[in-house]
């Protein structure tokens, strides 16, 4: 919340780092609780730290929200996200977990979980996680929020 409260009185966007996992045509998605976008699903992300490259957030937060270890990341999409009563500049990975099987590491962050197929989707889809995807399927990098 501290974050939150000083990008605002500083008027600046927040960064978010993002990470998608996909696996035979299907995403491992989360249905969000307790933040913005409550009820929506989304993949592991959050802000990214003081000295911390995009990267490291993004397996960081991997580890912490769904106890996996990210191997290899591949960018996916930059986006100017205005939503949520929030203003986020935004980076999502595509990551390689191998044979892991999240977990939600974090279950005062997500209700529930699994692996869904990227034709047929839940919906409401959190912004983040929708542009990301939509990157995954059309190779569009850059969301610009409009």
């Amino acid at each position: 919340m501290y974050t939150l409260v000083v990008a605002r009185e500083l008027g600046r966007p927040l960064v978010g780092v993002g990470v998608v996992f996909v696996r035979e045509d299907r995403v491992f998605l989360a249905r969000r609780q307790g933040a913005h976008g409550e009820e929506t699903w989304a993949s592991a992300g959050g802000h990214l730290e003081w000295g911390e490259t995009l990267e490291e957030c993004a397996r960081r937060e991997a580890l912490e929200e769904l106890g996996v270890t990210v191997g290899s990341l591949q960018f996916l999409c930059f986006s100017n996200i205005i939503a949520y009563d929030r203003h986020y500049v935004d980076v999502e990975f595509l990551g390689d977990i191998g044979d892991q099987e999240p977990q939600l590491a974090e279950p005062e962050a997500f209700s529930e979980s699994g692996w869904f197929p990227l034709d047929d989707l839940p919906e409401p889809l959190f912004v983040a996680a929708r542009y990301a995807l939509e990157s995954y399927r059309s190779g569009q990098t850059y969301f610009s929020g409009e």
